[in-house]
């Protein structure tokens, strides 16, 4: 019903698999079809080896990666709808619009914080990119090769010097 076709490149019972997962943890329809994309390239990188899978089978191994990506998911949905809250309780509701770019105390906070951004070191810079595309820890980590512990470092690092310069807060969320 809402199985994408991927011929001979993954098995069906793997992408059925997918679907019961994302139906059991509350995936609706319309998230169906995204899941089972981002799903798929995952179990693609994913390789089953027998010697290193502590007597655990192929499928309890890809019920674990394809657990992993629905949670993250999930997450992430989570954190966007938070940060649309958040958001809201800054700007008063829906029926209030933040500022617009042409308020002149807007446009000048928008250049300190461009102005913050270019005085930190490349890889703190690269973190506020990142994060400004919605990228989680573990994303950032995978994309510039280190560790989510340090991703977590810097990120304290880059909002306790915002916080320094006087920036809100409400900014880094």
């Amino acid at each position: 019903m809402f199985q994408n076709n991927y011929g001979t490149l993954i098995e069906t019972w793997k992408v059925n698999l997918i679907l019961a997962r994302a139906k059991r943890m509350g995936f609706r329809r319309h998230d169906l079809e995204d899941a089972q994309q981002r799903i798929v390239l995952a179990m693609l990188r994913f390789e089953f080896d027998e010697t290193r899978s502590n007597g655990a089978t192929e499928v309890t191994a890809l019920v674990a990666v394809i657990d992993h990506q629905l949670i993250t998911m999930k997450r992430a949905k989570d954190r966007y709808a938070q940060r649309v809250g958040q958001r809201d309780e800054v700007f008063g509701g829906d029926d209030v619009s933040p500022p617009t770019p042409c308020d002149g105390v807007n446009t000048a906070q928008a250049m300190d914080i461009r102005q913050a951004v270019a005085d930190l070191p490349p890889l703190a810079q690269q973190i506020c990119q990142a994060l400004s595309e919605g990228l989680s820890t573990h994303e950032i980590a995978c994309r510039h090769g280190i560790g989510w512990h340090t991703v977590r470092r810097q990120v304290r690092g880059i909002r306790r010097y915002f916080e320094h310069l006087g920036l809100d807060a409400w900014l880094l969320a």
